[in-house]
């Protein structure tokens, strides 16, 4: 089968449309869906479903989906591998980040690492952490760093540092004096929480079914810069591990202080792989170089 049958097919079940896989593709329609029945054909099985909006794969799609997925990340490593053997300082490295990991601890490693390899590439996409470990699990990233991720059979956590939740406010704020605090007691004044796809919103959110608590955000966001200005700007509450907010601690604009509860001090900062594959070269030595900078900076 050829790499470029698999790319057709792999970005036809990644988008759900011919015509938008042509378009990313940069090919004509005609071109992919040729391809799409001539695989139809030679299976003997049909591997989409066609809709008015769309195609799905059928069982026998999503098993050939999860072939392709892995024949062309073999590909992707195979090259760089190639590359190493002639020695040559090149290569990519696919991070997908949730936000607050980035500006204190994310940026500082690329940093580091491209002052060492300055032929080697990086991309970095922002997300929440479901969105984080989809994007390993697809192959779309080499490196995840997720917050308080849970257990899943295709994933390895190559990594995981502790970093619980503290309530993140203004110097100046009724409760700032405080040596700890519960949920409870912050769930009185303004505060602001992440979007549902968030780790953070997941531990806040078990909290308060344990603890029967009912939340009213002033603010729900999907920024954590968003979270951050409004704890600064005086206006409430917000739960943010210390990492996330080194900078503001360090310039005194606002304080982190403790929380009691047990299940907001369970928070991790997970750094993840995809279980059983094979990094191209340039990924693995940023994913060294990652696990032994990220504990330093805490």
């Amino acid at each position: 089968m050829s790499l470029t049958t698999l790319r057709y097919f792999s970005e036809v079940v990644r988008t759900g449309s011919i015509r938008e896989a042509a378009e990313r593709l940069h090919v004509a329609p005609s071109a992919v869906s040729r391809q799409m029945r001539n695989l139809e054909t030679e299976f003997g099985v049909p591997l989409f479903e066609r809709h008015a909006r769309g195609v799905v794969p059928t069982s026998a799609g999503e098993l050939y989906a999860r072939y392709a997925r892995t024949a062309l990340l073999d590909e992707e490593r195979i090259y760089s591998e190639i590359d190493d053997l002639k020695g040559l300082r090149r290569g990519h490295v696919g991070i997908c980040s949730v936000e607050g990991v980035v500006a204190n601890g994310l940026t500082h490693a690329i940093a580091t690492f491209r002052k060492r390899f300055e032929g080697v590439s990086i991309s970095l996409d922002i997300t929440g952490t479901e969105s984080v470990i989809t994007a390993v699990r697809n192959g779309d990233a080499d490196i995840g760093v997720a917050f308080t991720s849970n257990p899943e059979s295709d994933i390895h956590r190559t990594l995981r540092l502790r970093d619980p939740l503290f309530a993140i406010m203004a110097a100046d704020y009724p409760l700032a004096k405080r040596r700890k605090v519960a949920l409870a007691d912050t769930l009185v004044y303004p505060i602001a929480i992440p979007r549902k796809h968030f780790g953070i919103r997941t531990l806040l959110d078990t909290r308060c079914r344990t603890a029967q608590l009912t939340m009213k955000p002033t603010l729900e966001t999907n920024s954590i810069e968003a979270l951050r200005g409004f704890a600064r700007s005086g206006c409430g509450i917000t739960y943010l591990p210390r990492l996330t907010v080194k900078r503001e601690l360090e310039a005194g604009l606002v304080v982190a202080v403790p929380m009691i509860d047990r299940d907001l001090q369970q928070a991790t900062v997970d750094v993840c792989v995809l279980k059983d594959r094979t990094l191209p070269t340039a990924a693995v030595g940023f994913l060294h170089h990652l696990e032994a900078t990220l504990p330093t900076l805490r």
